[in-house]
């Protein structure tokens, strides 16, 4: 049994940062005398000495015997269990053997304290976990030492936040602990859950506040720095709006000095100037939205642009944290190397308020297309995890290193749960699979900003038009969701983290002050950035503002909802549905069930009918068809939709709900939502509510009031037999 920092299957490679206390080295065997009887010197083994179960049992007996840390102890405990975890596996659920470990934890728990009385492990409890070690007849003692993790953890959990902290910054080897600080983003949203907490895939080596490295640690070097415990505190929480900030529209505002296909060093703004008033204009409408968090895409700025950003942060009501993109640089080559013109380097940089210094991190995996940056990463990959007190763990990646499996591994198997991405990339399809891994797997918020908006070169007959932005949120059904947009003019991504609302701004005074300096007087160099009223004037008129640039030309697709009134003795029931909360159109609304016509339908009917089976199950036989009622033109999302009027006395649903899709069926009195309307204003676009607080739309409102003029025309109750 090997001691905390000292791990036989750790690699060499990685130098620790804060090594934990390790345990004495074992016995080396010395080597045999050679032909002339005398010792050679002693060489060390080429594997690690070879024990027997007792010995390792000994061994670990005597390192709990004298640890008083918690932390290290319930190590010592996890390591054993993953050295025997088939034997855990096999015996952790073995009636006989859980009774014969609970009897021991009842009499050892009336000797430790209360959960968060005690911060170390006094004789007598040391000496009591290892009596609780000792060999017991048909109960393995790595069950036991599983059992008396958890214990420790729940008494002494609250110690763990401090031990690591006072190793900051604290680099794990293979076998070390790492910290669980996660707490539930879904607890923050207005969101259901699409996924089971992390942690119920129960693994042997942790426990709720610590786990042990794997051999990730080798291969993709992690470091928690606490320094930004208190800075950063609160910085999540429902109420947090996230901004992510796209200041270019083609690769035209890009300076790629060697050409689009060969190596490219520095990739830069081509107008540094105007990229700056830019993207103090996306800032100030950020900050407009309620922004406490910014991020720029990859190689948007230059160093000078980088540093000049921190004024953000320290102006009152500004971010509190922004990720001022990343940009290309060269440092100075070690001594005795013969490249005089340094190292090349792609290094994203951060601002926090509060904290002088900035976050730094560089980029590992060189992009090889459509751009080939010509960067020469050192030393080992290296991920830096900042610590919050309130347990957020922030990470920034940038572009192609979070389609490294291993970075993607390290970062999830570390607990990171706030991740900004800057990126520059041609698309963001290949991000998806990495981030719904990190969102899945420990229920993480991660956002990736991309720049510019269009990648076709001219005479290019493919249009490149990449979405703008992609985001992780644990309460999205699909768990990622990007961001397009109609022009590639600047703009801002706002995302709420609390509803999972995500919106996208354009920016007319970002535009305007490009158009300007594309005048025959350049008046870029001269164009006052505006105040924070014109901003937030900006953000609310951008939609009409957009609509009168150009006459529209509006081309309608065929669409059909199937309207089903249901025969009960209180009188009619409406069949509609409740839409999912993280779609893109009409979510969390009550509507009917339809939707677009595919090429093979024949008319509406088809349409309706074929639409409600595939989102509610419905077996179309088991209604009768009455009717159309007048088509609606939904002009906003380009439908022409025609309601298909039918009854029946019970439906059927042989079939599935589309989960997806549709969070509920519901059958609902016309009477009920008829009374429920006439309470409200009918005021043109209004989103009225239904009884349970539920919503629904402009159509379905007028579709429920023109059968309830049919239906209930004197008392709300039906007229006629």
């Amino acid at each position: 049994m090997t001691g905390l920092g000292d791990s036989a299957d750790r690699g060499a490679s990685v130098a620790r940062a804060a090594p934990i206390r390790p345990a004495a080295e074992p016995d080396r065997p010395l080597s045999e005398p050679d032909a002339r009887g005398d010792l050679s010197e002693p060489t060390p083994p080429c594997v690690a000495g070879l024990t027997t179960p007792a010995d390792r049992l000994a061994a670990l007996r005597t390192l709990v015997l004298n640890e008083r840390e918690p932390l290290v102890t319930i190590t010592h405990l996890l390591r054993l269990c993953r050295d025997e975890h088939p034997v855990l596996w096999s015996r952790m659920d073995d009636p006989a053997c859980c009774g014969r470990v609970d009897r021991m934890l009842g009499e050892l728990s009336a000797l430790l304290p209360p959960p968060g009385l005690a911060d170390h492990l006094t004789g007598d409890v040391r000496d009591a976990l290892a009596d609780a070690l000792q060999p017991v007849s048909d109960t393995p003692v790595v069950v036991v030492a599983r059992a008396l993790a958890e214990l420790l953890d729940d008494r002494y959990g609250h110690t763990v936040f401090a031990s690591f902290r006072r190793r900051s910054p604290y680099q794990p080897s293979v076998g070390d602990p790492i910290p669980l600080d996660s707490p539930d983003l879904r607890r923050m949203t207005a969101l259901a859950p699409t996924t089971p907490p992390w942690r119920l895939a129960h693994r042997l080596d942790e426990t709720r506040h610590v786990r042990l490295a794997g051999e990730w640690a080798t291969q993709f070097r992690v470091v928690f720095d606490y320094s930004l415990v208190d800075t950063l505190s609160g910085l999540i929480s429902s109420d947090t709006v996230v901004a992510t900030c796209h200041p270019n529209a083609s690769l035209d505002e890009i300076d790629l000095p060697r050409g689009h296909r060969q190596r490219s060093f520095p990739v830069r703004p081509a107008a540094p100037e105007l990229q700056r008033r830019t993207i103090d204009s996306l800032l100030a409408t950020a900050v407009a939205e309620g922004a406490s968090i910014a991020l720029l895409p990859e190689l948007c700025v230059d160093e000078a642009l980088a540093w000049e950003l921190h004024d953000w942060v320290r102006r009152p009501g500004g971010p509190r944290l922004l990720v001022a993109g990343s940009y290309h640089h060269q440092v100075p080559m070690r001594a005795g190397t013969d490249h005089a013109a340094g190292r090349r380097l792609n290094t994203a940089v951060a601002w926090v308020r509060g904290h002088e210094r900035p976050l730094l991190h560089d980029k590992h995996s060189p992009a090889d297309r459509p751009v080939h940056e010509d960067i020469q990463p050192h030393g080992w990959p290296e991920q830096r995890i900042y610590v919050t007190a309130d347990g957020w763990h922030l990470a920034i990646a940038i572009c192609r290193d979070l389609l490294n499996p291993r970075a993607v591994q390290a970062l999830s198997e570390a607990g990171a749960n706030l991740i900004l991405v800057p990126a520059m990339s041609e698309t963001l399809v290949p991000f998806a699979g990495p981030v719904a891994q990190l969102v899945g797997d420990n229920q993480a918020l991660v956002v990736v900003a991309n720049n510019p908006a269009q990648w076709s070169r001219p005479g290019d007959p493919t249009a490149r038009r990449p979405a703008r932005v992609l985001v992780g949120h644990p309460g999205f059904g699909q768990l990622t969701r990007w961001v397009p947009a109609a022009d590639p003019a600047p703009g801002i991504s706002v995302l709420q983290v609390g509803s999972g609302e995500l919106k996208w701004r354009p920016c007319p005074a970002g535009s305007a002050v490009r158009d300007a300096s594309r005048g025959p007087h350049h008046r870029a160099a001269t164009a006052p950035i505006p105040p924070r009223w014109v901003s937030t004037l900006t953000a609310e008129t951008c939609a009409w503002t957009s609509d009168m640039r150009s006459e529209p030309t509006v081309t309608l697709r065929n669409a059909a909802v199937l309207v089903v009134l249901i025969d009960r003795p209180g009188g009619p029931q409406v069949l509609l549905t409740q839409r999912t909360a993280d779609l893109a159109d009409f979510p969390g609304q009550m509507v009917f069930p339809g939707g677009a016509a595919d090429a093979g339908d024949a008319s509406p009917l088809e349409t309706a009918l074929r639409e409600a089976r595939e989102e509610t199950g419905l077996d179309p036989a088991s209604v009768h068809v009455i009717g159309l009622l007048p088509p609606h033109a939904l002009v906003d999302r380009g439908f022409l939709v025609t309601p298909v009027l039918a009854w029946s006395t019970d439906p059927a649903y042989p079939g599935a709900t589309n989960l997806a899709e549709m969070e509920a069926v519901a059958e609902i009195p016309l009477a009920e939502l008829h009374a429920e309307g006439d309470r409200r204003s009918t005021s043109i676009g209004d989103t009225r509510a239904i009884p349970g607080g539920r919503g629904y739309g402009p159509m379905t409102a007028a579709l429920l009031d023109l059968l309830a003029t049919l239906l209930l025309p004197v008392d709300g109750h039906p007229g006629g037999a």
